[in-house]
């Protein structure tokens, strides 16, 4: 038995030296290595080229996590995540609630990334509670591209800038009705999602009230927004319905979603952010046939559409805190808006570099016209605000569950909009009620005592 011991205990120590010797090692150059939790985007490698180029001796490599915000809290947690990571609004909330992000207020006056570099109505999507927490790597605001040739076959005219909704509805029938010349069946408008949210924000819907204590949903703008959402499926017949955009996928040749429906001609308009043209090279035919206008005016006012920022921010866990607070500080500077710019991937961070539509010519689209809508957009859009006592996260879902039952005539639009904010209603209280920090807050910002009958 002790032969046996010993050579299982020589067996150990010759594995262990050979693991040793064949271990793979970070090379001992002096270059630090950031990973940069980001979407596989194909226009990534020309903005870490830049950066890299800008900061000699830091490397950055894509990692492709950023779509699982779970793993990455799970990651930073334990000591493994990433340096730099993308998060939008809701994620970036549930973030900073896990601890796992940076406040960068002592940093980003002085090194010229605070929130005063990028526009105004991100603000709120890249701070929580007025702290801030990330920098836009690019900016999103919602306007409508349309396929000239669709428009043209059925000879209907092109969407004017500062249209009305009703305006908007008329140009639907109108494609709806007049016959193809080509004899081609067309969709008024293929459906991105985000229709529902972007007509709540452009009436003046909040998600809550000032206390953040009680969900808005089911005010009379939700409900209206609502029906609007359903009635453009279900009576005006501009969008197709889930059981007409499942058909159409079985069919073939039309795709699964309303990206590749319009990208394959078969639609004649697509509410969507700038960075749709990112997809035009694959998609030759578009090329010189797009064109766009913002949303329709919803009220007297300008229109106004939800907005939002990918934004970027630092592991506060991270090895390379100083390296990583200069990735931020490069996708504030011209250079990467410029870069922003010249490859599609929605609007640059810096509103310096997209003043006007001549700003954001590239290959994709060289007509200053098509650019120009998104720029308008961004100046009147709004970020959500979330409540303090809620993980946006999970009311995200619940509203797009909420959203699916009214698509799918489950609930009608009163009814989705009333269930999703008791939901939410009853969350809070359920909150309230388990976590002791929540009540301090509440004691905090209501100047009340909390007892659990609050109303």
């Amino acid at each position: 038995m002790k032969k046996v011991f010993a050579f299982v205990a020589v067996l150990f120590v010759a594995m262990y030296i050979y693991a040793q010797a064949t271990l793979i090692r970070p090379p001992a150059d002096n270059i630090v290595r950031l990973r940069w939790a980001t979407d596989p985007n194909p226009v990534r490698e020309a903005q870490i080229a830049l950066f890299q180029k800008m900061n000699p001796g830091i490397e950055v490599a894509v990692d492709p996590t950023s779509g699982d915000p779970s793993k990455i809290i799970v990651q930073c947690a334990t000591g493994t995540g990433p340096d730099v990571m993308d998060c939008g609004q809701a994620p970036m909330t549930s973030f900073v609630e896990a601890g796992i992000l940076l406040d960068l207020t002592p940093y980003a006056k002085k090194m010229g990334f605070d929130v005063t570099q990028t526009y105004g109505a991100v603000r709120e999507a890249i701070s929580v509670e007025g702290t801030q927490y990330t920098f836009p790597c690019n900016v999103d605001a919602r306007s409508i591209i349309y396929n000239k040739q669709v428009f043209d076959d059925h000879g209907v005219p092109y969407p004017k800038p500062n249209w009305t909704y009703a305006e908007f509805l008329q140009t639907c029938k109108q494609l709806r009705q007049r016959p193809s010349k080509r004899k081609r069946k067309s969709l008024v408008m293929a459906n991105s999602g985000g229709l529902f949210l972007d007509y709540f924000m452009g009436q003046g819907g909040t998600f809550f009230d000032a206390d953040g204590l009680h969900c808005t949903l089911d005010s009379a703008v939700g409900q209206k927004s609502m029906q609007q959402y359903h009635d453009l499926m279900y009576v005006e017949k501009a969008i197709p319905s889930p059981t007409e955009a499942a058909a159409m996928s079985s069919q073939g040749g039309w795709g699964s979603g309303g990206l590749n429906i319009f990208s394959q001609g078969q639609a004649a308009m697509l509410p969507i952010g700038r960075w749709y043209i990112v997809q035009v090279p694959n998609f030759p035919e578009l090329k010189g046939h797009l064109g766009a206008v913002t949303y329709p005016r919803l009220t007297e006012g300008p229109a106004v559409v939800n907005c939002g920022a990918r934004g970027a921010g630092v592991n506060v866990k991270g090895t390379h805190i100083q390296e990583s607070l200069l990735f931020l500080k490069f996708l504030a500077s011209p250079e990467y808006s410029r870069n922003v710019a010249e490859v599609g991937d929605a609007l640059p961070p810096n509103p310096a570099l997209a003043k006007t539509g001549k700003d954001l010519v590239n290959d994709m689209v060289a007509d200053p016209a098509f650019h120009q809508p998104f720029i308008d957009a961004i100046k009147h859009a709004r970020s959500p605000r979330y409540s303090p006592y809620m993980d946006p996260q999970l009311m995200s879902r619940w509203m797009s569950e909420f959203v699916e039952k009214v698509e799918n005539r489950i609930l009608t639009p009163p009814q989705a909009v009333k269930m999703v904010a008791a939901q939410v209603n009853r969350q809070i209280r359920i909150n309230l009620e388990r976590r002791p920090d929540l009540q301090r807050k509440f004691e905090e910002k209501t100047g009340r005592k909390y007892t659990t009958d609050w109303k």
